[in-house]
């Protein structure tokens, strides 16, 4: 039984229109399935998927949505079972939200997963279908932060306030959300203070923003993190230092180019580990969802555990 576990307002209320075809699909190939909605309730789509991971059969849950339905899925996933363990069903990926980061590095970059996504929907579909079929799968690491799964990208600072700007923003100006959130969170920038521990190194100051990544993408496909792997049991830390607002205006433009690596307020490292202090009236956001958290947060990489069909 494969279990779909759809977010019906992902990608401005398109994820509906999969379901059907979707259905259709697996019955034509003799595989049931069962579908799930999610709510507007913080965490919906963790408690269904962890209902499903728990007390019923599942071949495998297929996710219909963006990257925040993802998040909250695999997370459900991951505390159905002992940290570290392998998952014991796979993972299918419908993407159907706003930004669809994700799957960029998955789907082998940014140009080839925005053709995939241009497809009807049927195609799509059948596509996917196809790599069930045939048991394509990859198998991935996820980062926890303090025990809340994430499949892409944590951040902090600047970006995530431009995320929760973006929210109030793409009923206004549909997909260049992002990008105007970019500009009117800048006229209201500061820095924050961060306690940094990565690995046993301090890099602890004051800092625009913070990426604790797995993916490469974010942002509706800012590669923050061009050297992100999500097979080599390793965080990309990409650390950016505090800057003032024009400078802060400035440095978005060389991450859209992805000629930000090469300043030198920006720092990015390999590790295992990452211990981050976050003060009072700052959002940690994980793969686009935010979630209010102060003090300590520690970031860890659990190697090889989810199989996803590609």
């Amino acid at each position: 039984m494969y279990h779909i576990i759809l977010n019906p307002v992902a990608g401005r209320g398109r994820t509906i229109y999969h379901l059907p075809v979707l259905t259709k699909l697996l019955k034509e190939h003799n595989l049931s399935c069962e579908a799930h909605m999610t709510s507007a309730g913080m965490l919906d789509g963790y408690n269904i998927a962890k209902k499903i991971c728990t007390t019923k059969e599942c071949s495998g849950i297929i996710a219909v949505g963006g990257d925040g339905t993802l998040q909250e899925v695999v997370a459900g996933m991951v505390d159905s079972f002992p940290h570290g363990e392998k998952i014991p069903m796979p993972l299918g990926i419908l993407p159907a939200g706003s930004g669809n980061d994700f799957v960029m590095t998955l789907g082998g970059g940014k140009s080839t997963a925005l053709a995939n996504y241009k497809k009807k929907i049927e195609h799509l579909a059948q596509r996917f279908i196809g790599s069930i079929t045939t048991k394509q799968t990859r198998t991935i690491d996820i980062i926890t932060a303090n025990d809340l799964a994430f499949l892409n990208i944590g951040n902090m600072g600047l970006d995530a306030r431009v995320v929760a700007t973006a929210m109030t923003q793409k009923s206004k100006d549909k997909g260049n959300a992002y990008i105007a959130a970019v500009y009117k969170s800048i006229t209201q920038h500061k820095n924050i203070p961060l306690q940094i521990e990565a690995d046993g190194d301090d890099y602890s100051g004051d800092f625009t923003l913070v990426a604790v990544c797995n993916g490469q993408y974010y942002g509706g496909g800012l590669r923050i993190a061009p050297t992100a792997n999500l097979f080599d049991g390793k965080i990309t830390l990409c650390m950016i230092s505090g800057v003032s607002r024009p400078k802060a205006m400035a440095l978005f433009p060389t991450i859209m180019t992805e000629q930000h690596t090469k300043l030198k307020i920006v720092k990015i490292i390999d590790c295992e580990h990452v211990r981050i202090t976050l003060p009072e009236n700052e959002t940690l956001c994980l793969d686009g969802n935010l979630y209010p958290r102060e003090g300590v947060i520690d970031f860890k990489v659990l190697p090889q555990v989810l199989d996803v069909f590609v």
